[in-house]
């Protein structure tokens, strides 16, 4: 059988422990599943799209920076980003002002919106209404008309100054294309046709694959939803902080085992080998040692009496039972021997040194006791 140590014990303990909570922390986050984000798979997210321009061998990306860290020779697109919600202005103010000096730099951003997004915050200052339960889009960004059977889909009330029609919806502005410094902007009053609830929906997936024909592979934009580049366990490891508390770690573990190699281990000397201790060797060595008293029958009272004393020990550890009670209790015991059973009365008395060897063994044999004999 192997026995392990306490303190081979604790450090299994305290890794199993370090290899729960590193399994805790780099447990997927199920949460993004939820998002409106090209991960999410509910009815707001548009991992559907992602997934279907990846089978289509078309290079869709993901951004997570702002976009003045965004090449501009790459198309950004937005879907229903944030910085066009209903919040406060003051809070999107710097998004928008980052996002137009991109654009002027030579960027090329493709913005879907819905119903209720502020369009004034990129200076579009077309307001958008609802369609019919049905709307056909069709212009220079699709080959053919495209039905989109999505009901009330946005469209704009007209071109804005400086823009031209790229997509119409039922005679009505669909998609916005204005040129802004070096760059280019595509406005397209409602991306909800992306989303994974509506892209199986008439023609929305061949409108998707329209866009990104005409605009290019999509690059989808997922910093104004939140979400942050993802970091690999390495880079982890290698933040400085961690490294010092790493190093910490190693010089005391170092510091451990010198201090446990300081002192050689204690060893007994003059040991050799022997056969393992039995019944059978102590009752030898302690009927030679009592006979040498040359009395047997004084050796086999003190024995006895030493063997009441410990059966007293293991039946009741916490009462002390007279000796009586315990001699009654004893011989009462069926497994016993009848030359055991009278040892134990009291009724055998040796009278020589083989006479007290075997009562002793017989005392000794008694089953149904953990014998935890004393040296004399």
């Amino acid at each position: 059988m192997i026995r392990f140590s306490k303190p081979a014990l604790f450090s299994g303990a305290a890794l199993m422990l370090l290899l729960f909570c590193l399994n805790v922390w780099l447990q997927r986050n199920s949460t993004l599943e939820h998002s409106n984000t090209s991960f999410g798979v509910g009815n707001d997210g548009y991992k559907a799209a992602y997934d279907l321009l990846s089978e289509l061998n078309i290079r869709a990306t993901r951004s997570y920076a702002r976009p003045n860290r965004v090449p501009h020779n790459r198309a950004l697109w937005f879907i229903v980003p944030d910085f066009l919600s209903a919040s406060e202005e003051e809070a999107t103010k710097a998004d928008t002002s980052d996002l137009k000096e991109w654009i002027r730099a030579g960027g090329t951003a493709v913005i879907m919106g819905d119903l209720g997004s502020k369009w004034k915050r990129l200076d579009i200052d077309e307001p958008v209404s609802a369609g019919g339960d049905a709307s056909a889009i069709e212009g220079d960004f699709a080959p053919r008309a495209r039905k989109i059977p999505i009901s009330g889909l946005a469209h704009f009330d007209k071109v804005a100054a400086g823009a031209r029609a790229r997509l119409s919806c039922c005679g009505k502005p669909f998609a916005l294309d204005l040129k802004i410094g070096s760059g280019r902007l595509v406005a397209i009053a409602d991306g909800r046709f992306v989303l994974n609830s509506n892209l199986d929906k008439g023609d929305a997936s061949l409108l998707l694959v329209d866009l990104t024909r005409i605009l290019g592979a999509p690059d989808f934009d997922e910093h104004y939803h939140g979400l942050a580049a993802p970091v690999s366990s390495l880079a982890l490891l290698a933040h400085p902080r961690l490294l010092a508390v790493l190093a910490m770690a190693l010089v005391t573990a170092l510091l451990w085992i010198g201090e446990q190699h300081s002192w050689p281990p204690r060893m007994l000397r003059d040991h050799e080998d022997g056969p393992a201790p039995s019944i059978d060797s102590f009752v030898e060595a302690l009927g030679a040692l009592y006979s040498r008293a040359n009395d047997p029958r004084a050796a086999f009272r003190a024995y006895r009496a030493s063997f009441l004393r410990r059966a007293r020990r293991q039946v009741s550890p916490r009462v002390d039972v007279p000796e009586p009670v315990m001699i009654e209790r004893l011989t009462r015991d069926r497994s016993l021997s009848d030359e055991a059973r009278r040892c134990i009365a009291g009724d055998e008395s040796p009278s020589t040194e083989t006479e007290l060897v075997r009562a002793v063994r017989a005392l000794e044999s008694c089953p149904g006791l953990i014998h935890e004999p004393r040296r004399p």
